[in-house]
């Protein structure tokens, strides 16, 4: 976790995310299930979080692929919003592994700089998509 500038030592400085310690994302979970489960806690229904996976299914492919051409670019705008974008998204599904994935692309395009050797392969990415949708059909199978 970043060191907050309260917390940091005066006239330490913050760094860039590529300079801090960044997690190796297979030390994470894949999925953290409180954010769908708190959404059936406030009175979604388990019917509601089975529309969300189904839209997780169609739309994150969708994404990928838009993501994956302005890699191949090297296309830094299109990329920085494209992992933003899915980086929201899979926070909010509680998809762990996968946000970290599209915040180190979000991070090293803001940067300027993008590691294609860092993970950031069309086979890493569509392999944590189909790692996060299996997680989540186990976690939540249809009834």
């Amino acid at each position: 976790m970043p060191v907050s500038s309260a917390s940091r030592p005066q006239g330490t400085p913050q760094g860039t995310a590529s300079d801090r310690a960044v997690p190796a994302l297979n030390d994470l979970p894949i999925l953290d299930p409180r954010p769908l489960n708190d959404l059936v806690q406030l009175g979604g229904s388990s019917e509601l979080v089975q529309e969300l996976i189904a839209l997780f299914e169609e739309d994150v492919p969708v994404r990928l692929a838009i993501l994956k051409t302005a890699l191949a670019a090297s296309d830094l705008s299109q990329t920085l919003m494209e992992a933003h974008q899915l980086k929201g998204a899979l926070s909010n599904m509680g998809l762990v592994r996968f946000t970290e994935l599209a915040s180190q692309i979000e991070s090293q395009a803001r940067e300027g700089k993008l590691d294609r050797e860092a993970g950031m392969t069309d086979e890493a990415l569509s392999a944590a998509f189909e790692e996060a949708l299996r997680a989540l059909k186990t976690a939540y199978p249809k009834a």
